[in-house]
């Protein structure tokens, strides 16, 4: 669907009542041929049923820019969006609200909740799969694809790391603060992290320097 924006004083404003639908039976050559049409450029189009009962608290889009991920709470929720059709694909009820999420794969295959009952819970097409428990509260979650480790930081002085491989809690990676508050940027076995005091740290598997 095609909206009508106006901008009167600077801000835009987008009229949703007005404005061409796009024919559910237009051709892909069709639509093709549409890119070099000016209307069909600037058009916005509306995600179906985006919304929850309070809040939503995350939202994240696979790698392949196909789906998108959003989680909310009130109750705690876990929503998948579809792109292609700009509809929700499904909605999972969660026993707790959720911290923050990584996706696993390029789709929306495999992905995982922290959440704020401490536990980290993996989920599949078919639904949840696998849960298990942090020593403390977490606060953060990222993922190294390069060694298929699960990074997890949160109200300790310390990185705590699963490994998917092997299906494991591994050595986790000691650092100076007493607590961290976010972790990411994993690249090349490295990552940034940010801790109490405000001070931003870089660790690897072997080795952590402030």
């Amino acid at each position: 669907m095609a909206l009508k924006v106006s901008a009167p004083d600077g801000i835009k404003v987008y009229t949703v009542s007005s404005g061409k639908s796009m024919p559910a039976w237009l051709s892909e050559a069709k639509k093709r041929a549409l890119r070099k049409d000016e209307d069909y450029r600037r058009r916005l189009e509306l995600l179906q049923d985006l919304q929850f009962p309070s809040s939503c608290q995350r939202i994240k889009i696979t790698p392949d820019q196909q789906y998108i991920y959003a989680s909310g709470y009130h109750p705690p929720m876990m929503k998948l969006y579809d792109l292609n059709n700009l509809s929700l694909k499904f909605d999972r009820h969660l026993d707790a609200e959720v911290v923050d999420f990584q996706i696993l794969s390029d789709d929306y295959s495999k992905v995982v909740l922290l959440c704020a009952d401490r536990s980290i819970c993996f989920h599949a097409r078919f639904g949840s799969y696998f849960k298990t428990r942090t020593p403390r509260q977490g606060r953060d979650v990222a993922y190294a694809p390069f060694t298929a480790d699960l990074l997890v930081v949160g109200s300790a002085p310390e990185v705590w790391r699963i490994n998917l491989a092997e299906g494991r809690f591994m050595r986790p990676m000691p650092t100076r603060s007493t607590g961290i508050n976010a972790c990411g940027g994993w690249r090349l076995s490295s990552a940034g992290r940010s801790g109490h005091a405000g001070n931003l740290s870089m660790a690897g598997q072997d080795v952590c320097m402030t």
